[in-house]
């Protein structure tokens, strides 16, 4: 985006057909999400929708580029379901693999800071899936959006609550965590052992408060500290990935593990 705060997109393309002009009185109250089943520029949303009697107001490209494609006044045609396109915004996210569907981790970032940047700009309150965050699939029998309803859910609705207090000011009140708390931390733990968080620094920042649960998490499910032992062989995967960095980071940061997890990843490297 240009501006977050303004709304200004990185590229305006604006469709002739396929929406309708206004919102016949109607106020936006919640955002749609949606993906590609492909791996579309904002161009090729744009060229799809020329003959397909569908729209939506914004694409999330999978290198992190934001289009609009319908002013944010007017109705796209995106939820099937008239009642939900007169009150939302839809937006579209490209796919960077079709098995499984997935969103990349700059389309995820940008996604989850528009709609953060919805939300704080037509007052809708922090992002809060099944409140002011659905799915596609909530309003229309479809499996979309895929992956953002399923296991990049969580990721996705954290940044976009990191981003709503970022740019609102918003300091969430600490409370106990819920029961489903403990599924976020499971998929953002996940998330982390794919690469999506970095490293070091970048993680810690990326993750806010949640960091310290998370890494736990992560330590939990490649088998340090077990009591079945640690998982030599996972960590060295999570080392070759680049999970645990290089040098004295990667000595830091596996501890007395260092010397094990170091001899198995020169065997699967050599």
């Amino acid at each position: 985006m240009k501006n977050w705060n303004s709304l200004d997109a990185d590229i305006n393309l604006l469709l002739e057909c396929h929406y309708t002009k206004g919102r016949q009185g109607r106020t936006i109250d919640k955002i749609v999400l949606h993906h590609n089943a492909g791996n579309l520029s904002v161009r090729g949303c744009f060229e799809t929708w020329q003959t397909r009697q569908a729209s939506a107001h914004y694409q999330v490209q999978s290198g992190g580029i934001i289009g609009q494609l319908v002013w944010d006044g007017d109705t796209a045609w995106h939820a099937g379901n008239w009642e939900a396109n007169l009150t939302s915004i839809g937006i579209e996210h490209a796919d960077v693999s079709s098995s499984p569907w997935r969103i990349s981790q700059a389309c995820l970032e940008n996604g989850a800071h528009l709609v953060a940047a919805l939300c704080v700009y037509y007052k809708l309150g922090r992002p809060e899936w099944g409140k002011n965050v659905y799915g596609h699939s909530h309003f229309s029998p479809t499996e979309c959006p895929a992956s953002i309803a399923g296991n990049q859910r969580a990721a996705y609705m954290a940044r976009a609550g990191f981003w709503y207090d970022q740019m609102s000011g918003n300091r969430p009140a600490a409370s106990k965590p819920a029961a489903p708390a403990t599924a976020n931390i499971d998929a953002l733990a996940d998330a982390v052992i794919r690469g999506e968080y970095g490293n070091g620094d970048t993680r810690r920042a990326r993750l806010g408060n949640l960091y310290e649960q998370v890494q736990r998490r992560v330590n939990e499910k490649l088998g340090a500290g077990s009591s079945s032992g640690p998982n030599i062989d996972a960590l060295a995967d999570a080392v070759i990935r680049g999970d645990y960095g290089n040098g004295d980071e990667r000595r830091r940061r596996l501890g007395g593990l260092y010397d094990a997890v170091q001899a198995r990843v020169n065997q699967k490297l050599s």
